[in-house]
C-alpha cells in the first residue's frame, strides 16, 4: 500500500484527526470530517486548511471572532438609554 501523500492531508480544527485527500480539493469546498462530523470549509488549498463552515453571512469578522453585539445579543442602539447622560448627574466627584 502506497504511502499517503502528505500534502494532501490537513487536520481538523474540531478534533485536531488528520483528513487525507484523494485530489486537491478546491477553496470554499465544504467537507465533512470522519471522525467528529464537523462541517469544514477549504480555506486554503496549498497547503490544505480548513475551518469551521459557516452559513452565508455567519463567517465571523476579520478581528478573530463575533463581535461583542452578536455574543451577548446586542445592538449598538440598545447598549444606553435614549436620554441616559454619559455621566451621572448625582455623583459628586468633588471629594468633599
Amino acid at each position: 500500500m502506497p504511502d499517503k501523500d502528505p500534502s494532501l492531508m490537513a487536520r481538523c480544527p474540531e478534533c485536531d484527526s488528520r483528513i487525507y485527500f484523494e485530489r486537491r480539493p478546491d477553496a470554499g469546498e465544504i467537507i465533512i470530517c470522519p471522525e467528529c462530523e464537523a462541517s469544514l470549509e477549504i480555506i486554503h488549498t496549498n497547503p490544505i486548511r480548513l475551518d469551521w463552515a459557516y452559513d452565508e453571512g455567519e463567517r465571523p469578522a476579520a478581528g478573530g471572532g463575533p463581535a461583542p453585539e452578536e455574543l451577548f445579543g446586542l445592538s449598538v442602539d440598545s447598549r444606553r438609554d435614549e436620554g441616559e447622560e454619559e455621566y451621572g448627574d448625582d455623583e459628586d466627584y468633588g471629594g468633599n
